[in-house]
């Protein structure tokens, strides 16, 4: 059983709706049902009413659901405790953050944090943003740093996050440029062919992002996908190979396009603009997070 289960369970019994329950938690409907389906089978009866909407509990649903809320009642009041006394030596400062954001941006926005003030360790965890969102959510790490777009917004509640604009940043469509020095792969080529496209996942965020924008694209961009990955890295190294044209955050490739690696595949209208935020709760950036909030929101 895993403890997450428990969290679905109240969300669901709170809401009566597993697609309502999905976005609170953040994941898919269908991976939430099957969270649920497996915490029914680690319990062994049946929880959820299924025949009715909204959805209720059964008898043993209600049971169950008075145990549970005292159970993690129980937990947080241990993690706490618990915390606080790991912390008195020394503080642990721990952030969770986008894969993409992991490599350039993390080490020059720590060097800009008063972290000498205290002795402070870092302890970081690069993951994609869904499973960082869900560290921050399980209080397994303090403070989330990932990517941010008006059109695909984190499922946080403000009223216990809150938030802090570090940066911006932006996609840009990317080429190995051709003898001549234009883009191998232009995001508008030849007439009726469509572009090598070096794509994201379609679950991950920034995939979500680019595919947001190639719909609203006008004339609809004609793109035929070669390969597909989650991290940045493998599309940038795709594109220096000149497999096809990717979305890559500016940050990333300025020394690319400074050395003629790659150049943009299309105008600037087709670049897609991002935030770099942090969030942690409320009651920690005006508390331990202080020292690392504090200096940042004074200059906003």
């Amino acid at each position: 059983m895993e403890a997450k289960w428990l969290e679905d369970f109240l969300s669901l019994a709170r809401t009566g709706s597993f697609s309502l329950s999905a976005a609170e938690r953040n994941v898919t409907q269908p991976a939430f049902s099957r969270r649920i389906k497996a915490l029914e089978e680690w319990v062994g009866v049946a929880l959820i009413d299924r025949s009715t909407y909204p959805t209720r509990l059964t008898p043993a649903g209600m049971t169950f659901v008075g145990a549970v809320r005292a159970a993690t009642t129980s937990l947080q009041a241990a993690r706490q405790e618990l915390r606080q006394a790991a912390r008195a030596d020394r503080q642990l400062l721990r952030i969770a953050i986008q894969h993409s954001l992991a490599s350039g941006f993390l080490a020059r926005w720590l060097a800009s944090l008063p972290l000498a003030q205290e002795d402070l360790l870092v302890r970081v965890q690069a993951d994609n943003r869904h499973d960082c969102v869900r560290g921050l959510e399980d209080g397994a790490v303090d403070l989330l740093v990932c990517y941010t777009h008006p059109d695909l917004p984190l499922q946080l509640d403000p009223e216990r996050y809150a938030s802090l604009p570090l940066a911006t940043d932006t996609l840009v469509p990317v080429s190995k440029p051709a003898a001549d020095g234009r883009a191998l792969h232009p995001l508008r080529g030849e007439a009726g062919r469509p572009v090598r496209w070096l794509s994201y996942t379609t679950e991950a965020f920034l995939g979500q992002a680019v595919a947001r924008a190639m719909a609203k694209a006008a004339p609809p961009l004609a793109a035929h996908p070669i390969l597909e990955s989650a991290l940045v890295e493998t599309l940038r190294a795709a594109a220096l190979e000149g497999l096809g044209v990717a979305w890559l955050p500016g940050s990333l490739v300025g020394g690319d396009f400074n050395s003629k690696a790659l150049v943009r595949a299309g105008p600037t209208d087709a670049d897609i603009p991002l935030s770099v935020t942090a969030f942690a709760e409320r009651s920690v950036a005006t508390g331990r997070l202080r020292q690392v909030w504090a200096p940042r929101a004074a200059r906003r």
